[in-house]
This record gives structure tokens, sequence and C-alpha cells, in this order.
């Protein structure tokens, strides 16, 4: 895996087995270089000479490392009697010793630390005293006075018990010091002690068993602790990593989730999908956005995720307020490709591998109609792991066929844009030329089984291709059970008892119609204006931006109308673009023989439009004739 920067790496998290003998950090070596990054964290130190559980998170989740740190814990410990060491763990000196308490005696003090009590930390431990550390203030030879702290024991069951060594089981707080609880269980009996051995097998709902490497490290028993070399706290810490436990990382890492949320006890919910750009631009949010089955508790942290499920970041709620924890960009992960690279075998290779699910057509829009289609395409990827992709042509047939086609519903962008957000993987865009409109059915259908292994096929009953469309349903159905693909009749969508289709939401627009163009769209109608050659002027306190018709888009018929105006801001850094903002702008938009005019109080400052929205705020949006 090629190393990342930083804050691209997934966010995820890898439970890990840490061995003896190693640091916690030491330990994280293996997962920087599995993972290929160096941005990774773990929950909670386990002492050099312990070994179990350590939940490592990677990439921008890291920023959650208290929040995991706060989970109860669950520890296996062996307790060694009649010695003490200055550690209180068998990497110190002995300072103490004392006569072995019998196994009643051990048994009887247990129900002393079990709920809430004070505990005293150990003197070599991370605490800070004045500033310092104790443990640096212990090796300089200093003493200095620890005060105790509330812990919660859950649980504290004896588990074996053979003469000096007790092998207690504990489920505690966090904050909970094994080794100081080993000194106070040993004094409450009249002796003394030191933690001979300790493992973590459980932090909030993760268990060892579920870690990378759980399985090398061996029984946790009286016995068999007792058989391990007392060199076993002496491993190299830069030790190499194997392949196979590279191998074994990779597959047990955990990239963020919905279900993972929930283990992490985070309130979960999923981003709208008209708020993707203003989210990752870091737009103010509000609960309208966010769309949740449970309704969030007042102070929480709430994972957010895109449609597609891919993990979008933390919002923070406090009380009514929303806040940014952090965010993750969404990835762009589709793919488009030409007919001519699909000809030369310029295709994904794991895409063709696992097989592929398509559909066919101009896709004007697109509209509910298609939406039949691309949900028949998506579902094969959770039922059968077919890749869903979509055949579609730079422009819509009609336009490229009808010198008297009054234009397209969308352009190629926003269509591409809507296939991406649908969570297709690809588009194959076809320039539909003289040579393309001579090829036969069959051989259109033989590159697409050949090139992209299709499998799956949807398309509408009136679905025909190939030279002058000779190759209409019945003829793909068999020659789909002939080639190894399925066919999928998908039966139109009505709107006023009429079939929805591109030329009806033409027709709405044409007629100023945007409720009805809205609701077959299943959103407002936008013109692309990322081409269009603005002028600007100022008017009487207005801004206003001027442009000729361009484009292949239908444009609705003069007069003033009521828009939403997108506009983006580009922030400079130097000569690097450092950020870009997206603003929506109420507007007066004046169509007027072939011209446009937008008209804006105020000033407008190193801004583009984007996109203009007819249909706001209601069908009724225009102005004056």
């Amino acid at each position: 895996m090629p190393k990342n920067n930083k804050n691209d790496v997934e966010p995820g998290i890898l439970l890990l087995a840490k061995k003896s003998g190693k640091t916690s950090f030491a330990s994280l070596g293996a997962v920087k270089h599995a993972l290929g990054t160096s941005k990774v964290g773990h929950t909670g130190t386990l002492d050099s000479f312990a070994d179990g559980l350590l939940v490592v998170l990677t990439g921008r989740l890291t920023h959650l490392v208290p929040h995991i740190t706060d989970f109860d814990k669950r520890y296996l410990a062996l307790i060694h009697f009649g010695s003490e060491t200055d550690t209180l763990d068998p990497t110190g000196v002995v300072v103490k010793t004392s006569p072995v308490p019998t196994e009643k005696a051990v048994s009887d003090v247990l129900s002393q630390f079990r709920g809430e009590i004070d505990q005293v930390p150990p003197l070599y431990s991370a605490l800070h005293i004045n500033g310092k550390r104790a443990s640096d203030l212990a090796r300089s030879g200093k003493t200095a006075k620890i005060p105790s702290r509330k812990i919660k024991i859950y649980s504290l069951e004896l588990k074996e018990f053979s003469g000096e060594y007790a092998l207690v089981e504990v489920c505690c707080s966090k904050g909970t010091y094994i080794r100081a609880l080993a000194r106070d269980i040993a004094y409450a009996c009249g002796s003394c002690a030191y933690l001979e051995a300790l493992r973590r097998v459980s932090v909030g709902p993760f268990l060892l068993e579920e870690a990378a490497g759980s399985d090398k490290l061996g029984e946790f028993t009286i016995s068999s602790l007792l058989k391990k070399t007392a060199d076993v706290v002496t491993v190299e810490s830069n030790e190499k990593t194997s392949d196979s436990e590279k191998l074994e990382i990779k597959r047990k890492f955990l990239p963020m989730s919905a279900e993972l949320a929930c283990r992490c006890g985070l309130a979960k919910a999923f981003l709208d999908e008209s708020f993707v750009q203003s989210y990752n631009n870091g737009r103010p949010l509000s609960f309208s956005v966010l769309e949740s089955k449970e309704p969030f508790p007042d102070d929480c942290d709430i994972a957010v995720f895109y449609q597609d499920g891919s993990f979008a970041g933390i919002i923070k709620k406090n009380g009514k307020k929303l806040s940014y924890g952090f965010m993750v960009p969404k990835k762009k992960r589709f793919r488009v490709y030409t007919w001519k690279q699909l000809l030369n075998g310029d295709f994904d290779a794991s895409f063709k591998q696992a097989g592929t699910a398509l559909t066919i057509g101009s896709f004007d829009g697109p509209h509910k109609g298609h939406e039949a289609l691309f949900k028949a395409v998506l579902e094969q990827k959770i039922k059968n792991n077919l890749v869903p992709g979509i055949v579609t042509f730079t422009r819509s047939l009609r336009g490229l066929k009808d010198p008297a086609h009054k234009g397209d519903v969308a352009t190629l962008a926003q269509r591409l844009e809507i296939f991406d957000s649908r969570g297709f993987s690809f588009a194959i865009v076809i320039d539909f030329s003289d040579d393309f409109g001579r090829i036969e059915g069959t051989e259109f259908l033989k590159v697409l089984i050949d090139s992209c292994r299709m499998k799956f096929l949807a398309e509408g009953r009136d679905f025909h291709c190939g030279y002058k469309g000779a190759a209409d349903m019945d003829f793909i159905r068999r020659f789909g059970e002939n080639n190894g693909f399925e066919l999928k009749t998908i039966e139109p969508v009505f709107y006023n008892e009429e079939k929805i289709s591109s030329s009806r939401i033409r027709d709405s627009i044409l007629s100023k119609d945007f409720y009805s163009a809205e609701y077959m769209l299943s959103r407002p109608f936008s013109l692309d204006c990322s081409d269009f050659d603005w002028s600007f002027s100022d008017e009487n306190g207005f801004r206003v931006l001027s442009a000729k018709k361009s484009g292949i888009q239908v444009f609705p018929p003069d007069g003033t109308y009521a828009v939403l105006v997108n506009i983006d801001f580009r922030q400079q850094s130097g000569e690097a673009q450092s950020s870009v903002s997206v603003l929506a702008y109420r507007s007066d938009c004046t169509l007027e023989n072939g011209s446009l005019r937008l008209s804006f109080p105020g000033k407008l400052i190193g801004g583009f439009v984007r996109t203009i929205q007819f249909g706001y705020p209601d069908e009724n949006n225009f102005i004056k004739e």
C-alpha cells in the first residue's frame, strides 16, 4: 500500500494484540508499515511488560482517542505475592518482602475493592505532580505524595491460585492502575505484592479475540505464564513486521461505518445529499440536513455519513447547537471512460474481475423514470457484488439527431455528477459518431461483455440498440441467455397519468411549469453556467452579471424569474488554491433574445456563477412577463 498524506488516510479502527516486551508506541510500528501511514493513535497505554488489546485509530478518527479511552476495560492480572518492587511490576527492584497469604485470605478481601473506591496511583506512572511526571521524580530519587482518586471496579474475581501467585479478572473504569490494585489487595491480606503479568482482554465493546495477532499471545494461566523466560520483557521494539502480519492487519482493519459508530457509542446520521457540497466547504450546520431514525441526546458526538455509507466526519451537538468536530471530504471514486478506452482495454481490472451491472441510455435529466433503472443496477452491488455502471452519450440522442431540438434538460457534467452521487462506480461516455451509429446490436453488446464483463443489464420496455435500432428487448434477452448476462425489464413511471420522460420535462420548462419539472426530476431544474462568459457591471447599487446563451441546455422562455444562484468563491493562498466555498444567492434572472442577466443587491467579489436554479421558491416564480 502506498504511503498517504496523513490526512488522506481512511478513518477507521484496528484492533491490535500488543505483545509483552514492547511499548504501546512501538507496537504501532506494525500498523504504520501495514497501512502505509504515520497518522495513527492508540487509546489507552499498556505497560511494556503487559500484553493484550490496543484499540488503534487511523486518519482523522484519531480525534476520537479521548472518547474510546473513556471506555471501561477488562483485564486478566497475575499477582505475585511476597515481594514488592518499586515499580509494582517485574521490571522494578524489590523493596519489600513479606509472608504469602492463603487463597482464602485473598478471596475474602476482594469484596473490599468492588464498587467505587479511592486508589493511590503508583509512583512510577505518567501522572504529573507540580508539572513533572511522577516516574521522572521517582527515577531522580525524589519522593512525592500522589493524591488518591475515585475509580470503579465493576467486577473482581479470583480465577486461579497457586503458591505465591493469584490470577484475577478485573473489569474497571478508566484511570484504574492494576499495579496499584495488586499492591492494595496484598496490603489488605497483610502481605505485599507486585504485578507479574497483565493482559487487557476488552476495551468497551471491542474484544481481544477480534484483534490482529491475538492468536500468537498464548494462554494466560499461572502455569503457562511461569514457563515464559525472563527475557520476555526485552523484545526488540524495532523488529520487522512480517508479510503475514501486515496482511492480517489489512484484513482486520475496520473502516468507519454506521455499524462501527454504534459500537463506539456514537449517535449517527446521514447527510442530506443536497448539503454535501456546503458541508465539505464548512457552511453552517442545521438539524434539517441530518437524517436519523433516533433523536440525538442533548450533548453528544454524531458520526455523520454520506448517502453511499462513506464516513463524513463528526458533528458535535451541544444542546440545540451543532458544530463541526472534524470533516472527512467525500472521496471521488467515480470513473469515466470513453468508448475508445473500452475498445483499447483501458478499463479497471478489478471492476472487470468482479463483473459489472449496467444500464444504457441518454438519461437526459436524469428523472424519476430513470431512478427505477438506477435502483435495479445499484441493487446488484449488494445482491451479486457486481460493480454498478452506466453507458451514456455526450448529449441526448434526440439532440444529436434532431436539428429542431429545443435543448437537453441536463449537461453531461450534471448527469455525471448525479450518477456519482447515486453510487455508481463508473460511466462509459460515447460520442455518437456516424461510425458508431453503424455498429450492429450484437457487436455493441459483445464489447460490453468482453471489455467490462457485463453480467446484468436493466432497461425499459422500449429500449433498443444497434444499427437502425434492430436489437430490441426480446432480441437482447435471448442474446443475454446465450452470453451470460441477465436482462431486467423496468416498467415506466407515471406522473398525472402520463409517462415521465425527458421530453415532458423539457415541455414543462418551456411552459414555465417548474413545479412539474421539479417533481419529475426530483430536484429543481438548473442551468449549468460553468462555461458562460460573464460580464460585470454595477447599476444603482446592484451587481449585475450578464452573459449570452451558451451550451446545449434548454432555456426557459424570455421573462424575469426569481432564481437561486450558486456561486463559487475561490480563496487563494500564494499560487495554490487553498479552498473553494459555494454560496447560494437569491436573484432576479432576466432572459431576453438569447441573453441572460442576473441582478444582486450589493457586490460579489471573486466568484463565478456555477448554476442557476429555477423554480425557487415555488412554481409561480416568474415575476413579470
